[in-house]
């Protein structure tokens, strides 16, 4: 397997396999895992949340109903189990993480168990009261003064209307963005919105001050969760197995490709690095669900 950087990154090709470029820190401090590496995860990440300040990679496990983190020298470790999930699956979506260290994750549903469940930081976990369970929820953000944001639709006669809305832990949840398809990246950066509809194929934003009044960012193909990337680029995964970046342009190029079904991302900007959760779409073959490291120069 094979991942491409373009030539504007510095690199052309590299080759996923034993060997890995790692960075040494201070003998007190563990090995940098920069990568190419693919590390195979007993489970199947989807969202991903990187924590600059613990330097501690989350993961949100959806085929256990779990969340795992990754950290250099200590390899995946689970975090907590959520509550019981639906009889179908969990259907874990994105992570955010609040500043008093509560993970967030929200959960599919299927159109009839959707929910949003949190882990404090001591380890136990519960679900949000109240929310409606017809939503089918999978994107999750946090804003700089600490607000949640979610994205959801529900199917009409077999139509979907996507909202994002404000979320409460105590058991809000206030639609503050409407007329949406299939919204499942929500990202916010500063003072601005990012939403990804994946049907629609467009990566719009708004100003936080007014996230409804909508324009459109990019026109990509499926777009998937949304990510920070280098240089005030946004990131996402595409279902034809590659990483997009968005420049502020609204210009989408190809970051790398090689990958099976990538979902969620995540920057490490001191680093200079790139998780990926690399999801494996034909389990007929085998199931090979993994955690994927470039690094981007």
């Amino acid at each position: 397997m094979r991942i491409l950087f373009p030539a504007l990154l510095g690199v052309t090709l590299a080759t996923v396999g034993c060997s890995s470029s790692e960075t040494p820190g201070p003998s007190n401090e563990p090995v940098i895992e920069r990568g190419p590496k693919t590390i195979e995860v007993d489970g199947d990440p989807n969202g991903l949340w990187w924590d600059a300040e613990s330097a501690t990679l989350y993961m949100a496990d959806d085929e256990n109903n779990r969340v795992l983190r990754y950290r250099d020298g200590e390899g995946i470790s689970k975090v907590a189990d959520l509550p019981a999930a639906p009889a179908d699956g969990p259907g874990l979506g994105a992570l955010a993480r609040l500043n008093d260290g509560t993970l967030v994750v929200v959960r599919f549903g299927g159109g009839t168990a959707g929910d949003v469940v949190y882990v404090r930081p001591d380890g136990t976990s519960a679900i949000v009261p109240n929310l409606p369970r017809e939503r089918r929820r999978i994107g999750i953000t946090v804003t700089n003064d600490g607000q949640l944001l979610d994205g959801y639709f529900v199917r009409n006669n077999n139509v979907n209307v996507g909202s994002v809305a404000r979320l409460g832990l105590e058991g809000t949840e206030q639609e503050i963005v409407g007329a949406l398809v299939k919204p499942v990246g929500v990202l916010a950066v500063n003072d601005t919105l990012y939403i990804s509809d994946q049907i629609a194929g467009k990566v719009y934003r708004s100003p936080l001050s007014a996230p409804s009044q909508l324009v459109a960012f990019a026109t990509l193909n499926s777009p998937d969760l949304l990510a920070v990337g280098p240089n005030d680029t946004l990131l996402t995964g595409s279902r034809d197995g590659t990483v997009l970046s968005i420049r502020q342009s609204g210009e989408v190029s190809v970051l790398a490709g090689g990958f099976q079904q990538p979902h969620g991302l995540a920057y490490d900007a001191k680093n200079k690095r790139l998780f990926i959760a690399d999801h494996d779409g034909t389990p007929a073959d085998g199931t090979n669900h993994t955690l994927r490291i470039i690094p981007l120069e």
